[in-house]
C-alpha cells in the first residue's frame, strides 16, 4: 500500500512539475529579464503546501518534522550554494530542470546527471571531511517540529499570500496540455509534502547521494524514480514538447562541468536545490535556508551581470 502511495505521488509530482516548469534558473531568469515573479511565488506555493501537509500528518501522529536533522548556518552551506548555482548555470537547469530537460529528449542532460554523481562519489562525507579538512557540524531539529499549530499558520499564511499574487498576476491561465501553474505548484507542494512522510529520501539528489556513499538504492527508491520520469515524460507528450537531440560536443561538456559543480555544491550544503526547496524551506533547517539563500542570490547577481554586458 506504502509502495503504490509513493509510487503515484511521485508520478504526479513528475507531471505537475513538467508541466508548471519548475527549474530555479528559469524562475530567476525571467526575474532579471522580465521582471515577472510569479514563478518565484510558485516556488513559495509549493514550499507552503507541504509544510501545511506535513502539519497535517504531524497531528495524526507521523512526525514528518522530526525524520531529517538539519545543521547550524555556515560558509559551507554558503558555498555549496554558490557552487550550485553555478553548476546550475553552466548545466543550464538545476536540478529538478534537469530530469525535465532529459524527458522532453535533451540527451546531454544526462551528463550533468551523472556528473553529479561523480562529484559525490569523489566528495562523500568522508572523502570530503578529510581531503577538505571540513569541521564537524552540529545539528539542528526543526523549529516546527512539535509545533503543529505554529506550522499550519506559517503554511497557510505563506500560501495565501503566493497563491493570491499569482492569481492576480496570471489568473488560471495554463500552457498547452497543461495545468494552470497556480493548481500545478500547490499540487507539487502537497504531494512532496505527503511523500515526505512516507519516504524522506525521495529527492532524487538524496538518492544520488545514497548510492554514491555507498547506501544502496532499494527497489522503492528505483520504482519511484521510475515514476518521476514517467510523469515528466507523459507531461511532454501531453504537452507536444518531446524532441529527441542528442546535443553537440559543447553541450556534452557544459553538461558535464555543470554537474560536478553541482555534485560539489550537494556534498557542502548538504543537498541540490530540490532538497533545499522541498526539505530544508518545509522543515526550515538552517543549513538548507541559508544554502538555498546563496544559490537564488547567486542566480540573481550571475543572470544580473550577464545581462548587463549584453
Amino acid at each position: 500500500m506504502t509502495l503504490a502511495l509513493t509510487t503515484a505521488l511521485m508520478f504526479l509530482i513528475g507531471y505537475a512539475s513538467q508541466r508548471a516548469g519548475v527549474c530555479m534558473v528559469r524562475a530567476v531568469r525571467e526575474v532579471v529579464e522580465r521582471r515577472r515573479v510569479h514563478r518565484l511565488a510558485g516556488f513559495a506555493l509549493a514550499a507552503s503546501s507541504a509544510i501545511v501537509v506535513m502539519g497535517l500528518a504531524d497531528w495524526l501522529g507521523a512526525e514528518p518534522f522530526m525524520t531529517i536533522l538539519g545543521a547550524p548556518p555556515d560558509w559551507l552551506a554558503v558555498a555549496g550554494g554558490v557552487l550550485f548555482a553555478l553548476g546550475s548555470l553552466m548545466a543550464g537547469h538545476c536540478a529538478m530542470g534537469l530530469l525535465a530537460g532529459l524527458t522532453q529528449g535533451e540527451l546531454w542532460r544526462a551528463g550533468s546527471i551523472a556528473a553529479m554523481f561523480l562529484a559525490a562519489l569523489l566528495l562523500g562525507p568522508n572523502m570530503s571531511s578529510a581531503a577538505l579538512m571540513l569541521p564537524e557540524r552540529g545539528t539542528l531539529p526543526s523549529p516546527l517540529a512539535g509545533h503543529v499549530l505554529l506550522a499550519l499558520v506559517v503554511g497557510g499564511t505563506l500560501g495565501t499570500f503566493a497563491a493570491t499574487y499569482i492569481y492576480r498576476r496570471i489568473g488560471w491561465k495554463r500552457p498547452r496540455g497543461g495545468w494552470s501553474p497556480l493548481i500545478a505548484m500547490a499540487v507539487v507542494g502537497a504531494a512532496s509534502g505527503l511523500l515526505f512522510a512516507l519516504d524522506r529520501q525521495w529527492l532524487y539528489t538524496s538518492r544520488i547521494a545514497e548510492i554514491a556513499y555507498g547506501r544502496g538504492w532499494t527497489l522503492a527508491g528505483l520504482i519511484g524514480f521510475a515514476a518521476l520520469l514517467a510523469g515528466m515524460t507523459l507531461a511532454t507528450l501531453v504537452g507536444g514538447t518531446f524532441r529527441l537531440r542528442a546535443g553537440s560536443l559543447q553541450h556534452w561538456t557544459r553538461a558535464a562541468g555543470g554537474g560536478l559543480l553541482m555534485g560539489a555544491g550537494a556534498t557542502l550544503v548538504p543537498g541540490g536545490n530540490d532538497t533545499m526547496l522541498f526539505t530544508g524551506v518545509p522543515l526550515l533547517l538552517p543549513n538548507l535556508l541559508t544554502g538555498y539563500a546563496a544559490f537564488a542570490g547567486t542566480l540573481f547577481l550571475a543572470l544580473l551581470i550577464r545581462r548587463t554586458r549584453v
